[in-house]
């Protein structure tokens, strides 16, 4: 498997070069956030492996460049690149002609930025929160929705305040810790 703490100017290296570790790499561990992006927007996952396909060709085309180099972690940009094709077959569709090129200017903006960020991150705690235990999630799930501590014991069953207290710190430190030992939250906190 990839060595996955790769640079973002290495993965843009093993596109342009074709390296079939990179690229079975990125598949791995990127196709599922392009999937669920696309079928959160009227998509299939048919759609989503095309858009997934044509990123990797746009992200080629442009490696072979030599001024191409990337300033974002590479799950930003190639999230970003694959919105913009998925956002232009769906203009498409409903007869309202983009470009590409034009929805590339759009990733300059900083505010896109911000958004492309803000979906890194929220697809690295997801990955993580779908492996802790339901009753752990269910735990996190009622905390973040604000729910009161004796409310949530009640609701889980568990004999105490402090107990259910305990309960909630625990999960969220495993699930902190899980973040923390990713490859991708390296990435982000070194690109800031």
């Amino acid at each position: 498997m990839l060595d996955i703490r790769l640079s973002p100017q290495e993965y843009i290296n093993g596109i342009k070069t074709g390296n079939p570790k990179v690229i079975k790499g990125i598949y791995e561990k990127y196709h599922p956030a392009i999937v669920h992006m696309v079928e959160t927007k009227f998509g299939t996952k048919e759609d989503a492996n095309d858009v997934f396909q044509e990123g990797l060709v746009l992200l080629y085309q442009k490696s072979q460049n030599p001024d191409f180099s990337l300033t974002s972690t590479f799950l930003t940009y190639f999230y970003a690149v694959c919105k913009n094709i998925w956002s232009n077959k769906l203009r498409k569709k409903s007869n309202k002609e983009v470009t590409l090129d034009q929805n590339m200017l759009l990733m300059v903006k900083a505010d896109t930025s911000t958004i492309l960020e803000k979906n890194e991150k929220y697809f690295l705690y997801r990955r993580f929160f779908l492996k802790l235990g339901q009753d752990c999630q269910k735990v996190l799930d009622l905390f973040l929705q604000k729910v009161k501590m004796e409310e949530i014991m009640n609701q889980m069953g568990y004999g105490s305040i402090s107990y259910t207290k305990k309960r909630k710190f625990l999960c969220k430190e495993r699930l902190v810790k899980m973040i923390q030992s990713d490859p991708s939250f390296r990435e982000l906190k070194i690109e800031r």
